[in-house]
């Protein structure tokens, strides 16, 4: 049995009890709150080292490289042209000249000038013959020496860069390797089949028979000459071409291309006028440069 002062006690302690359970509840809860914010920033900082390991190892330099785009723009033929600023000043003595003996520069005027006043004279480019119109427009005529040059140039393009099938290497027929210098890097493979070895490499030189040491293949270096015999032109003027530059067609196409306000032949303006890009005037900073200069 209970007196009145043990039941006054017991609710005392009961609420104080209660007290200490709702106090202990609430740091609870506030512990659990904390640890899933704390969770979560965790996996917040761990998330990007799983994302660094899934990337795949590759060099920084390849990682900056990357785009999410292609783009290549049409290649124009403006592209590869001199700016009009170095045309020469006298351009009537520049196509009088021989374009044999002219440096680059003036070269490039003397053709670029004397191509484009044959494409820009319709009446008279039908007559034209061949052997004539490539001389005008600075082109190779095709002949003998030309083909046989361009023929070696193309038979060294592809044997050096590709693999040598052909019956096997004997004394008598040996494997010919072309070369352009006086000796060259060969693998051997062998033969087919059971013939096959592993690669041996050796260096096939000039003046010998050389036999590969797995399956005594023979071997022998060939030089391939680029240059043409004495006193010969891979590109000779014709007897019948006329080779001397008339400047009226170029005062003659200026006229017909560029009046009424319009310039449609750029470039015989800036040549007659000593203008640049089609009529605009040069400035004290632009001046035009002398012939050889």
């Amino acid at each position: 049995h209970f007196g009145p002062q043990s039941c006054a006690r017991l609710v005392g302690e009961t609420s104080i009890l209660e007290v200490l359970l709702s106090r202990s509840v609430g740091v609870a809860v506030m512990f659990g709150l904390t640890r899933r914010v704390a969770g979560r920033a965790l996996q917040a900082v761990r998330r990007p080292e799983q994302m660094r390991q899934a990337l795949p190892a590759v060099a920084p330099c390849q990682l900056e490289a990357r785009r999410g785009y292609r783009h290549w723009w049409r290649v124009l033929p403006e592209d590869f042209e001199l700016n009009t600023e170095s045309m020469p000043k006298d351009v009537k003595t520049l196509m009088a000249s021989n374009p044999d003996s002219l440096g680059f520069i003036d070269s490039y005027w003397y053709w670029r000038i004397r191509a484009e006043s044959t494409i820009m004279d319709p009446e008279n480019l039908p007559k034209k013959s061949y052997k004539q119109l490539c001389r005008d427009m600075g082109l190779t005529i095709v002949n003998e020496a030309a083909e046989h040059i361009l023929g070696v140039i193309e038979l060294y393009e592809y044997l050096k860069s590709s693999p040598f099938i052909g019956p096997f290497g004997t004394i008598e027929n040996p494997v010919l390797i072309p070369a352009i210098h006086t000796e060259r890097v060969v693998g051997c493979s062998g033969g087919t089949g059971d013939s096959e070895h592993v690669p041996l490499w050796f260096r096939c030189r000039e003046g010998f028979l050389y036999r590969c040491g797995e399956c005594d293949q023979i071997f022998m270096l060939v030089r391939v000459m680029y240059e043409l015999p004495e006193n010969e032109e891979i590109n000779p003027i014709d007897p019948d071409v006329k080779d001397v530059y008339d400047f009226s067609l170029l005062e003659k196409g200026n006229e017909v291309w560029n009046t009424g306000g319009m310039v449609n032949w750029p470039l015989a303006y800036d040549a007659l006028h000593g203008t640049v890009y089609g009529g605009m005037a040069r400035d004290e900073l632009n001046e035009q440069r002398a012939i050889g200069e």
